[in-house]
């Protein structure tokens, strides 16, 4: 319950067949993507019996569909969540036994289309974005920044970029798309949407799990060893950069003008979104680690946070404004 916190409901919807903890990052576990909804269905996928299978729940929890997509090679485990589009749910299954993105049917979970990708391990999600006069489906990844045509698959563009293994999701603004990465390589890369796939600038900056956000007419981001980088959008030129202090895995979220960044050692960061200098605004000790991305919803910033005082427990944290609910 969003209002007090406590549990309304929880479904099994599998168990055992997992990866062995050696296919397994230290920091990854079985169920690492966030959940996508419609107004009626709840969407995730989970890697088990060596293929990824999709899940569709109801708002009670009772599931409604599930759909093997796919057979997956696990190298660090299954990272990519699901992403929403007209009526379709949209899964990334990238892995070094042969990557696919698939759209299923979000009633059904029947597949409505698959396209294969290279045989490369990596781990972003895809994203729908409607940039470039039109809707486009990117992800990132496979030394690749690339565009489908999220109703059919079919590639619309693709720019050699980033790197081989990329965590975060592509991020955009009126006219250019913007990922990061990576492993082996380092790369920020801005790309033209409108249809060319032409690089417009880059640089050597090592953005890799994280996320990156756009405010206005800048793109920030809060790097895996702590920095903080502002830069402008359109040109690439770094307005600042700030160490903020330990690792980061998940990413910055924005909400009126405020950047919301909390490391692995669940100290959160709060920051102006300003091109003229770093601003901090407050930070704050939560727990003892933290992964996971903070969710901004009505006012109130959710945070998933570990605490290991009294045994291992996982802590979700609600803050903002009391009300009367």
């Amino acid at each position: 319950d969003r209002a007090t916190g406590s549990q309304r409901w929880e479904s099994i919807l599998h168990a055992g067949g997992f990866p062995p903890n050696r296919d397994m990052h230290p920091k990854s576990t079985h169920a690492n993507g966030t959940v996508a909804c419609d107004d009626q269905r709840l969407f995730i996928g989970f890697l088990h019996d060596d293929a990824i299978t999709a899940y569709a729940v109801d708002f009670e929890g009772n599931k409604l569909w599930e759909r093997v997509i796919g057979p997956f090679r696990s190298k660090f485990g299954y990272a990519p969540s699901p992403v929403v589009y007209k009526s379709t749910v949209i899964f990334a299954a990238d892995n070094m036994g042969g990557g696919y993105l698939a759209a299923l049917d979000r009633a059904t979970g029947e597949i409505v289309w698959r396209k294969q990708r290279p045989a490369v391990s990596t781990y972003s999600s895809p994203v729908v974005a409607n940039v470039g006069g039109r809707d486009q489906l990117l992800i990132s990844g496979c030394d690749l920044v690339s565009s489908f045509d999220p109703a059919t698959g079919e590639p619309l563009w693709s720019c050699p970029g980033t790197a081989e293994a990329t965590c975060g999701t592509i991020v955009w603004n009126d006219s250019l798309v913007f990922a990061a990465g990576g492993y082996p390589d380092r790369q920020v890369i801005a790309v033209a949407a409108d249809g060319s796939g032409q690089e417009v600038w880059s640089n050597n900056t090592k953005v890799y799990e994280p996320s990156m956000v756009v405010v206005g007419d800048q793109l920030y981001a809060v790097n895996d060893e702590g920095v903080a980088f502002c830069w402008d959008a359109a040109t690439g030129e770094r307005r600042w950069q700030q160490r903020l202090g330990g690792s980061f895995s998940a990413s910055p979220v924005v909400c009126n003008g405020l950047i919301y960044a909390i490391n692995d050692r669940a100290e959160l960061f709060v920051f102006r979104a300003t091109p003229e200098q770093y601003e901090q605004v407050a930070h704050n000790q939560l727990g003892d680690d933290a992964f996971a991305t903070p969710s901004i919803c009505d006012g109130r910033i959710y945070l998933r946070v570990g605490e290991n005082s009294k045994g291992r427990r996982e802590m979700l944290y609600c803050i903002g404004a009391k009300t009367d609910e």
